[in-house]
């Protein structure tokens, strides 16, 4: 018999999947108690028409940004299915080098809404706990995002706004972008902690300690659309990067009715 090549047990989507495991939430849920959830909680956006209008690819399509055109799904899961792990931080820590659109990088100081200065894994799971519904919104796949990082922040922050809008300025408990927080692009970063406009930033999923693998993997089990699922990519800005495409995937905790 032939040798049998064996395959690398370290890939990033490996060790997220070895910390989904070790979850409580993987536990407690199996798929088709995850299906159960999900059909009890698609009627909550029924019964709020202005609510789901805005949040539909069609509607985020018109905002008048580049970024938004790139919206390719939008849906809901149940706060209870989200993975929040202090282990998917310790895998997004910072310092690392960054990209700003022109090509040329720069060894980064820490980023102020990425670990350790985002929120702990613990009090991230007491804000999905308060939320009725979880929205996830991702876009298609593309060799960059142009060169304009601030845009997908601008995207959320207009997002956010028109959801506080019909349900009320805290509906939105928490907003989470993918990747590091571009708010206040052009202007870099204060970095280690220090924001020039706090009600602007958004933390990253991951930074969160939210795990983005199963999170999509979630979401194509209870959608059935596969292309939710997102490949890990290799080498990320450099010539050897594989694949070229990628796509982000954002985040909203939205608590429906204000809790008494």
């Amino acid at each position: 018999m032939g040798k049998r090549k064996l395959s690398c047990n370290y890939s990033i989507e490996d060790i997220a999947q070895s910390i989904v495991k070790d979850h409580p939430v993987s536990k407690r849920f199996s798929p088709e108690d995850k299906k159960i959830l999900y059909q009890k909680s698609l009627p909550l956006l029924d019964e709020l028409p202005e609510l789901k209008q805005v949040l539909s690819i069609e509607h985020i399509r018109k905002y008048p940004m580049p970024f938004a055109k790139r919206a390719a799904r939008i849906g809901i899961i149940p706060p209870e299915l989200v993975v929040v792990d202090s282990r998917i931080q310790d895998m997004c820590s910072l310092p690392f080098w960054t990209y700003y659109g022109s090509g040329e990088g720069r060894f980064s100081g820490t980023f102020s809404c990425c670990p350790p200065f985002s929120l702990k894994a613990e009090k991230v799971q007491a804000l999905i706990d308060r939320a009725d519904i979880f929205a996830v919104l991702q876009t298609r796949a593309a060799v960059n995002v142009g060169n304009d990082p601030g845009a997908q922040f601008r995207m959320i922050n207009r997002l956010v706004d028109e959801v506080n809008a019909c349900l009320g300025r805290k509906a939105v408990i928490q907003k989470f972008a993918g990747g590091p927080c571009f708010a206040c692009y052009p202007e870099s970063c204060l970095c280690e902690g220090q924001c020039r406009a706090p009600e602007l930033k958004i933390p990253s999923l991951e930074g969160m300690g939210i795990c983005v693998d199963q999170l999509c993997k979630d979401m194509a089990l209870l959608t059935g659309d596969e292309k939710w699922k997102v490949n890990w990519i290799k080498g990320f800005g450099a010539d050897t990067q594989a694949p070229k495409v990628w796509k982000a995937t954002v985040g909203l905790a939205i608590q429906l009715r204000e809790k008494l």
